[in-house]
């Protein structure tokens, strides 16, 4: 079993200060939506954010109940390094699956095959990589790798692909997933209105 951890401290400013987290997908919150594909395979869920109380409510008013634990940045509003870093603190399983709080088909299929990957190569992460592209969001992560985001953090380097600089990682790519017959939809994000309705028009 893994953490699952959903990265919500984002100022969601592209999304015009909406909150992505809550966005609606067919009836239901994108939130809502990843922490019951969390579920399945995480024994611990944790959501990063430094202000959770609407997210608490949402949750609140959920006929489903929903064990989840609220982290909040120790370096606070730092991107999604300090998030890892924070959820890395709280942890309590060896691999951590880590999303952000804009992606609407996040797949534990996907994220179980990964560590199972990570596991066995022995690594710090695997990291899914499409067509070329390197997602760092989606990854499993050793939670030792909070270690190493700290002392980025405190030496005032924030970028998040920087972290993978210093630990051990494996790519998954595109041949990983299809060999899986799993489709490589759950890197997909959304962080613009544009790319909010593209998505809409596009559910399958």
């Amino acid at each position: 079993m893994m953490t699952g951890v959903i990265l919500a401290g984002g100022l969601n400013r592209r999304m015009g200060g909406k909150s992505k987290a809550l966005l609606p997908i067919q009836d239901q919150p994108l939130l809502l939506r990843q922490l019951t594909e969390i579920s399945r395979i995480c024994n611990q869920t944790i959501v990063v954010s430094n202000e959770p109380e609407a997210f608490q409510l949402l949750l609140a008013s959920n006929p489903t109940p929903m064990n989840v634990q609220w982290v909040a940045d120790i370096y606070v509003q730092k991107g999604p390094l300090s998030g890892i870093h924070a959820a890395a603190k709280a942890a309590t399983e060896q691999f951590m699956w880590i999303v952000g709080c804009d992606m609407p088909f996040i797949s534990s299929d996907a994220a179980e095959a990964m560590k199972q990957l990570c596991q066995e190569a022995n690594v710090d992460a695997v990291i899914p990589v499409i067509d070329g592209k390197i997602h760092p969001l989606h990854g499993i992560y050793s939670r030792l790798v909070g270690s190493e985001a700290e002392v980025l953090l405190k030496q005032e380097q924030y970028r998040l692909m920087g972290l993978l600089d210093h630990i051990d990682w494996l790519p998954a790519e595109n041949a990983f997933f299809e060999k899986l017959k799993l489709s490589s939809k759950f890197v997909t994000n959304v962080n613009t209105p544009d790319e909010y309705k593209f998505m809409l028009e596009n559910l399958s």
